[in-house]
């Protein structure tokens, strides 16, 4: 800006001054206001978006294939509730459905109650606000409310094959096919314990205790606290809360609770129930002495648990009686590592997976997800899997070499995501559809001294592409092949090993197009972006109805790393995309008949695709044959590929390095 002119209460010191000075004063003020309005404006449109966004939430209809989540709260298993109920349902629940469920339960008095306070019809489809009024009185009459909180989560993906969501204040089991969120989308919803239930509309009715209201923190400052508090489930079938609990040390315990203490032999059985009813209290602490280690038993006083280092916090409610596990955090991490990682995996692996899992136990100590049960963490995949039997030299050589030592990104904690196979390539946060983290972008793990891959240029063929081999360091400016590299089972990459480094699917889409209908509009009934409808001409649809008969599949797009972006789906009288990794796994594993690995063994377990870096072949009878590799989302670190890495000599801050570039390890 040249010297003369300077803006808002500077003025030109040359020609009509005084009237140059007002004229500008008149500007800056109409500029200031023009601004305001603007700024008002955008205030208001986004508190009504908001608005129209909640209001939408609650008004849209309940899918009844989400009653299989909501259920689980009276002790059905999705499988059981699919089988008994939801066979007789169309795909929204109504009020004919309601009735069926209170019918089912037997709850004839409840069901006359209910009609008098809340109505609706037996054709109506059930708002979720009224599917979330009739569902809380329900469990109120049956005496478990206290069993159930309602909070607020930031969705962070789904591991479906784990049956598992991701959130910003830990890791919840589900049902996969009950739950469809929009990543990085916040969402108020029923759990009980770490089980996610379903999503919770505003009721109008009743208050949620424990409702996180703030905002989810994305900066998490870099501490590494000295002890962590985990809430033990698994010798518990992953339930919080129990009836009673014995508990015995390896070594004398020493237990207090109030104003009383007790001391326990070695190997004594000490009931905690019948200590806290002697001693008028609700809490306990036993400590081991002498670096001993603390086990639950049963009556008989076998170990039904690990033995865990550190002491045991024992608290009780109306609910029941759980157990918090205080340890040192590397101690904790003992039994985290081989929990996560294979004993048989090389050492710098397990080094790197040390330091993934302590930034991430740091994390949720920081965002206490598990405030009310006085713990920071539980031990299951909600969290991170904390087996303390499964302890061995290798793992804690691991933890011990990395000893305080976390990733950070420009001062703060970083987002650490791993996952078990790559194609040979990971992928950014664009196949969640969410905003870029630059030290998540995709990687290749290719090994060899030559990647296949196509090259794209002004200098290819007269069809645009040039087959060739080329080096990996110039792999990463070229364009693969993804449908040639995805069958071929001689690639070279660091994670070939895994069984599910090339896998087969054999489709029947044809038999299952009215279930893919149904996903589809699911998900539209949501308005989730990760689904659109089109005609023939291009132009947008709202209904399935429309769409006509199944008639192909192909991949419309896909990112650097082969992951399908965009699958799309081709009826009769129209088309249906799909652009997020989860759901086309899950789309597609509703027509899955077989699946093999890499060796030509069936594999049993899965049911939805290992990944969505896919190649597919379609039939004219609707079989199509898929050719994938990896398992997993595919974004963060490949394990598998990490252990190639660490067999050919790389370092554990050369594989963090590799998968996480920009970050930089801090050490407490």
């Amino acid at each position: 800006m040249s010297r003369g002119g300077y803006c808002f209460g500077k003025y030109r010191t040359y020609g009509d001054f005084r009237g140059r000075k007002i004229r500008t004063k008149i500007r800056v003020r109409l500029f200031l206001l023009l601004l305001f309005c603007v700024v008002l404006s955008l205030e208001i449109g986004f508190l009504t978006n908001k608005s129209a966004e909640q209001k939408n939430q609650e008004e849209e209809s309940v899918l009844t294939a989400e009653l299989a989540g909501y259920l689980q709260i009276l002790s059905f298993s999705p499988a059981e509730t699919k089988a008994w109920l939801l066979a007789d349902m169309g795909t929204y629940l109504t009020g004919a459905d309601v009735d069926l469920i209170l019918d089912f339960l037997e709850l004839d008095s409840f069901a006359e109650s209910l009609r008098a306070e809340v109505s609706f019809e037996d054709r109506e489809e059930i708002s979720r606000r009224k599917w979330c009024v009739i569902y809380e009185k329900m469990i109120d009459y049956l005496e478990l409310s206290d069993q159930v909180q309602v909070v607020t989560i930031q969705y962070l993906g789904m591991l479906a094959d784990e049956n598992r969501v991701m959130a910003d204040s830990g890791n919840y089991d589900c049902d996969p096919a009950s739950v469809n969120f929009v990543y990085g989308e916040t969402y108020e919803v029923y759990i009980s314990g770490n089980l996610l239930l379903g999503l919770r509309a505003g009721t109008e009715e009743t208050e949620a205790d424990g409702t996180v209201s703030e905002e989810p923190d994305m900066f998490i400052e870099v501490s590494v606290p000295d002890t962590v508090r985990v809430l033990l489930t698994q010798d518990n079938n992953e339930s919080v809360y129990r009836d009673s609990v014995r508990i015995k040390g390896s070594q004398p315990l020493q237990i207090s609770g109030g104003d009383h203490t007790y001391e326990a032999d070695a190997d004594d059985v000490t009931d905690c129930a019948s200590l806290m009813d002697e001693w008028e209290v609700n809490e306990l602490v036993a400590e081991a002495c002498e670096d001993g280690k603390i086990c639950v038993v049963n009556e008989e006083g076998s170990a039904v648990s690990s033995w865990y280092r550190g002491s045991f916090h024992l608290y009780r409610n109306e609910s029941g009686i759980w157990i918090v596990n205080e340890a040192d955090l590397e101690e904790y991490l003992y039994g985290v590592v081989p929990g996560e990682m294979p004993e048989s995996f090389a050492e710098e692996a397990l080094k790197a997976q040390a330091v993934c899992a302590r930034t991430y136990a740091c994390y949720l100590v920081a965002k206490s997800g598990y405030a009310e049960y006085n713990a920071d963490i539980n031990d299951t995949t909600d969290c991170q899997v904390y087996l303390p039997s499964k302890e061995n030299e290798k793992a804690t050589a691991a933890v011990e070499a990395t000893r305080g030592m976390v990733l950070e990104y420009q001062g703060f904690l970083a987002t650490i995501y791993y996952f078990s196979t790559s194609c040979g390539y990971t992928s950014g946060m664009e196949v969640w559809q969410a905003e870029e983290i630059p030290y998540l972008a995709g990687v290749s793990l290719l090994s060899g001294e030559n990647a296949y891959v196509t090259v794209t240029g002004e200098e290819n063929d007269e069809n645009g592409n040039e087959e060739t081999l080329i080096s990996e360091e110039d792999g990463e400016a070229a364009g693969v092949d993804f449908d040639s590299f995805l069958r071929d089972s001689e690639v070279e990459a660091y994670d070939a090993s895994s069984r599910y480094f090339r896998w087969e699917a054999k489709l029947d889409m044809a038999s299952v197009q009215e279930e893919v209908k149904q996903a589809l509009a699911a998900e539209l009934k949501k308005g989730s972006s990760k689904v659109t409808l089109s005609d023939g001409a291009g132009e947008s649809m709202n209904d399935t109805a429309g769409l006509g008969e199944y008639v192909s599949m192909s991949v419309a797009e896909r990112n650097s790393s082969g992951v399908v972006t965009d699958l799309r789906i081709k009826f009769a009288d129209g088309y249906a995309d799909i652009y997020h990794e989860n759901m086309i796994r899950a789309i597609l594993g509703l027509a899955m008949k077989e699946l093999t690995d890499k060796n030509g063994d069936f594999v049993y377990t899965l049911d939805m695709l290992p990944s969505a870096a896919i190649s597919i072949d379609c039939a004219d009878d609707g079989t199509c044959y898929v050719y994938g590799g990896g398992l997993g989302h595919g974004i963060g670190m490949s394990q598998y590929g990490a252990d190639g890495m660490a067999q050919t000599g790389k370092s554990c801050e050369e594989i963090l390095e590799i998968f996480f570039p920009g970050t930089e390890i801090s050490k407490s």
